[in-house]
């Protein structure tokens, strides 16, 4: 009756990267970041989204504290926070085939981040 969530694949992570850990804030400048190893993680479908769960450590930005309650903050990244699992953004159909077309996930490509494997056919 209910299309249950099920693993369709993997994703594996080529090189370190920085992912918003709530995907729906997107580039906003004060969002919570993580710090996301190359690894393998799991490529997951629902109905017709496709997403995959990471794990990595929060991105603490490099705050120092210089007193009288005054930070510096150092943009440079920090993996220093908990770690924690959270999800990649979800795809549609459209948006799958061409996030899965991009430089990206393009095996071979100079900007390659992504390698996709999948296990269970074609994601919708």
């Amino acid at each position: 009756m209910f299309e249950k969530i099920q693993q369709v694949g993997t994703v594996e992570v080529l090189r370190t990267r920085i992912y918003p850990l709530d995907p729906k804030t997107g580039d906003h400048p004060l969002a919570t970041t993580v710090v996301v190893e190359p690894g393998t993680y799991p490529l997951y479908g629902y109905v017709d989204t496709v997403f995959w769960m990471m794990t990595g450590r929060i991105n603490s930005f490099g705050f120092d504290k210089i007193g009288d309650g005054m930070f510096t903050m150092n943009l440079a990244d920090a993996p220093e926070g908990p770690e924690v699992t959270f999800p990649s953004p979800r795809y549609g159909p459209e948006q799958w085939v061409e996030f899965i077309t991009s430089p990206v996930c393009t095996e071979g490509h100079p900007d390659q981040r992504l390698r996709i494997q999948k296990t269970e056919g074609e994601p919708k």
